[in-house]
């Protein structure tokens, strides 16, 4: 079996079940229609709202106008992301050269000229989904808030996973007391990234001036399609191009933290990624980061996994100077830090220690 062959065996053992995991349920949830809503609502859905387009346009305008806040919400019960309007409307406006704000959905309607354009490619929308209405009633906006929301969420939830994943390393990083950068990552994983020799990095460690390990973070819950491959790939090509440029290539690891099913169809984006990584890991071994965190920092580091994982995962361990032991055995677990399926245990700083 080819080093590939046995990476991606490994991916496929340790792929992370989203479904199960309380980040990814919580978006499942769908909040109600508060009764402030729900009359907004109905007041702008009225029938005599929705005779024609002019008509629909104008209504659209003044409930914006009125509640900006219950935007988002419309779009939604439209069948709408968030984003969706501002793309569509994007060539208009710059075709044009109107002067509209396109920051967010509700921007659009804060000039004159942006609130007829934008209500003007909402009304045939609103007319084709509440149109056949004798009455937008609170328990058919329930239905058909409940029925829109997965949609809705959709493409929020997946920019998300990809920032908990950088979230979840920082906290472990963090739990273990091991030095990382940026440490904003822990309480705004949105927050901006290391730039290194050109090249941007989730995470580093111990710091940006000594960055010895390298972070790239992916995670896939769906489908990536091949725009989602190529960048991934890519990313992670550029990254390895730029280390060994770097004139201490040898004390620098490349890690990549990649996890979903969505790697799963799209066998040529996880091949580029676990071909050209030093290191990866998922949520299900994301001991792995801390173990070669601790390294770089000269650390001592114990890893108790599941007695099945030990033979599977002995030589990644002697390559990081980690010492391994069977989960099983480890009564104390107040003395651990949990690491996905494992835990990790941080020694003191070796005297005269040097990078791996």
């Amino acid at each position: 079996m080819t080093k590939l062959e046995e990476r991606r065996a490994e991916f496929k053992q340790f792929v992370w079940n989203h479904a199960e995991d309380a980040f990814q349920i919580k978006y499942d949830e769908c909040p109600p229609l508060p009764p402030g809503l729900i009359s907004w609502l109905s007041s702008l859905l009225a029938p005599g709202n929705l005779r024609d387009m002019r008509t629909a346009s104008a209504a659209i305008s003044a409930a914006v106008a009125s509640n900006p806040e219950h935007l988002l919400r419309l779009l939604q019960l439209l069948g709408l992301t968030r984003n969706k309007i501002i793309t569509d409307l994007k060539p208009t406006i710059r075709t044009n050269g109107l002067r509209i704000s396109t920051s967010t959905a509700a921007a659009l309607f804060k000039s004159e000229a942006g609130a007829k354009l934008a209500a003007d490619y909402l009304a045939p929308k609103v007319i084709t989904v509440f149109g056949g209405l004798s009455e937008a009633t609170a328990s058919v906006l329930k239905t058909i808030n409940q029925a829109t929301w997965p949609g809705y969420i959709r493409q929020q939830r997946a920019k998300e996973s990809g920032h908990e994943a950088e979230r979840r390393i920082a906290f472990l990083l963090y739990e273990c007391g091991l030095p990382f950068e940026p440490e904003e990552k822990l309480e705004n994983p949105k927050c901006g990234d290391k730039l290194i020799g050109g090249v941007s990095y989730d995470i580093v460690s111990p710091s940006v001036e000594a960055a010895l390990m390298r972070v790239k973070s992916t995670v896939h819950t769906s489908n990536i399609g091949q725009y989602g491959e190529s960048k991934d790939d890519l990313e992670i090509r550029e990254a390895r191009k730029s280390i060994d440029k770097d004139r201490n290539r040898a004390s620098i690891t490349l890690v990549a933290m990649i996890d979903g099913i969505g790697f799963e169809s799209n066998s040529a984006g996880l091949n580029g990624v676990l071909e050209n990584a030093d290191e990866f890991c998922q949520y299900r071994t994301i001991w792995k980061i801390a173990t070669v965190a601790a390294s770089k920092s000269g650390r001592d580091v114990t890893v108790a996994l599941p007695r099945d994982q030990i033979a599977q995962f002995a030589a990644f361990c002697k390559r990081h100077g980690a010492k391994l032991v069977t989960l099983d055995d480890e009564k104390d677990r107040k003395a651990w830090v949990t690491a996905g399926d494992g835990l990790i245990q941080i020694g003191e700083k070796r005297v005269g220690a040097a990078a791996r």
